[in-house]
């Protein structure tokens, strides 16, 4: 049994959405409606029939819900992280929290960030059935929302939390469990009503209490890690810009006033391929490569590891025109794939803070992909459909660039606002949120974050504008394999070349043999998920044990 248990889960598998009312666009395959649940239970395994839809399947850990497990476990707590929650059957579940759960156990913590069924905010209702047995199972049991779903915390169909955790929570986190073990005072918190008129605490974490600088977070054998499994690892906290659509924690950071000691990535990255062997990382970092200061010192530590990695992350494109040793020290170093916020090429990159989008990015991210890396870093570029001075012809002319330059992958989000009359008390609020009519966005209806402006219509006909015209010419010449998705299918067996432009029909095709002489054999997306599938029954049989 535990005295803390975390329920978590990474993004759901691309093609199917669990319980989806609409379709979800945004990604080079939108998500398609379905009343799939559990879709990978080892004793329920359901597979898509549609081959586009099926060619990025993924599964990965988030690293939040281990944060706070490192930093209680430090201070005495037994904790239990259960991930891939949604993947499991109601039978399943109720046995592990059957097994992790009893009258001793504290703190029930559910991440909301990607465990929810978005735009509704909805717990799916398997889970949400099993959160409701074991309330009333253990009537002193404390439910406690984390994460960037909390909104969800105000649906009455939801299971009504004790309270939520707004921000990064290991510190407050902490503090909640020393209060109910009855070893310190509760953390300070406003109450809010949910729209059944329950009550929920509201807990403000403090952004500059955790110590970043000196974090020594290991993931821990109870974690059940599997060989070579591709892990997240923090490098930094917080984000030196603040681009304005941006509704993140921590904007406008100092440059060097966040970082993690490289020493202690070091020795997590030797612990971890000790333990485990894991040599491929989702480097979390809302802008790695923000100064060179920083990259050097991440090239001279990687390139004196006695082993090689593989790694993700999210780099700003302006910064590697900026500083041109960067880009090469970065491929050196091992990066595999990388995700650009580029937004615009239009008047909305002015708008939003990224003015070189506008000026420069068209020239330098064909050289960059195809001279500087020579295509062997598979780039997502990042765009934005609704900015001010944008129009859907501008928005059709930046797929005519990406086809003419054979850009590895683009993909397309509608932008999305708060409304800040009808936000909830866990939403963090953007400059367009804040201040929507400065730029020309109003909410037609108050308790909706449907927005209107002149140059788009509504919010729904961007949406569509996007699905019927903009991704159809797009997908056509589209990779189908988005940066972050590159190292969670090579950690599932997929080769290295099958993420080439140029043959990313090999997943569907389940004739096709290998290209050339010499390579290995196809990945079609029935072997994926079957790997899958047997790294969840694996998963689940470990937590069992």
């Amino acid at each position: 049994m535990a005295q803390i248990v975390l329920l978590n889960c990474g993004p759901k598998i691309t093609g199917l959405a669990t319980g989806a009312k609409k379709p979800m666009v945004g990604t080079t395959t939108a998500i398609r409606p379905t009343d799939l649940t559990n879709i990978f239970s080892p004793t329920n395994p359901v597979r898509p029939t549609n081959p586009v839809s099926a060619t990025r399947p993924s599964i990965y850990r988030t690293i939040g819900a281990y944060k706070i497990a490192h930093v209680c476990r430090k201070n005495g707590y037994n904790v239990q992280v259960i991930d891939h929650i949604n993947y499991f059957t109601k039978e399943q579940i109720i046995k592990l929290l059957d097994k992790y759960v009893d009258n001793d156990t504290l703190i029930l913590g559910l991440s909301t960030t990607f465990t929810l069924e978005w735009p509704y905010h909805e717990i799916p209702p398997v889970l949400n059935e099993c959160l409701n047995e074991v309330k009333n199972k253990f009537l002193n049991l404390k439910l406690i929302y984390g994460g960037y779903g909390l909104a969800c915390a105000n649906n009455p169909k939801n299971a009504a939390p004790w309270g939520i955790i707004k921000e990064y929570g290991e510190d407050t986190f902490l503090d909640l469990a020393n209060f109910f073990a009855g070893k310190g005072v509760e953390p300070r918190y406003t109450l809010s009503f949910n729209r059944d008129g329950d009550p929920i605490r509201c807990y403000q974490s403090s952004r500059d209490r955790f110590d970043i600088v000196n974090d020594d977070f290991k993931w821990h054998p109870d974690d059940k890690i599997m060989p070579g499994e591709a892990l997240p690892i923090e490098m930094s906290r917080g984000c030196i810009f603040k681009c304005k659509f941006c509704n993140h924690l921590l904007l406008g950071r100092g440059k060097l006033d966040y970082l993690r000691n490289i020493e202690l990535v070091r020795e997590e990255m030797l612990y971890n391929y000790e333990n485990w062997g894991t040599t491929r990382y989702y480097v979390i970092c809302d802008t790695f490569n923000d100064t060179e200061i920083k990259m050097k010192a991440w090239h001279r530590m990687v390139t004196n590891l006695p082993f090689k990695i593989e790694y993700t992350c999210y780099i700003r494109a302006d910064l590697l025109h900026r500083f041109p040793d960067v880009p090469h020290m970065l491929k050196e170093s091992g990066l595999v794939s990388c995700f650009h916020g580029i937004e615009s090429f239009g008047p909305g990159a002015q708008v939003v803070g990224k003015g070189w989008s506008h000026s420069s990015g068209r020239d330098y991210l064909p050289e960059l992909y195809n001279n500087i890396w020579k295509k062997e870093v598979c780039q997502t570029l990042s765009m934005i459909a609704g900015l001010p001075g944008d129009t859907k012809e501008t928005v059709m002319d930046w797929i005519k660039w990406f086809i003419v330059n054979d850009m590895y992958n683009m993909t397309l989000f509608t932008l999305h606002l708060h409304n800040p009359i009808a936000s909830t008390a866990g939403t963090n609020l953007s400059e367009f949120d804040r201040n929507a009519t400065k730029y020309g966005y109003t909410f037609p209806k108050r308790t909706s974050d449907q927005w209107y402006h002149p140059d788009w219509g509504h919010k729904s006909d961007v949406w569509n504008f996007i699905e019927d015209e903009a991704m159809p010419v797009m997908n056509q010449y589209n990779s189908a394999t988005v940066s972050w998705q590159v190292l969670q299918l090579m950690q599932l067996g997929v080769p290295k070349w099958q993420f080439k432009k140029e043959y990313r029909a090999f997943f569907s095709d389940t004739s096709s043999g290998p290209p050339e002489p010499g390579l290995e054999a196809p990945y079609h997306y029935d072997d994926v998920y079957n790997a899958i599938e047997q790294r969840l029954h694996k998963y689940y049989q470990l937590l069992m044990q």
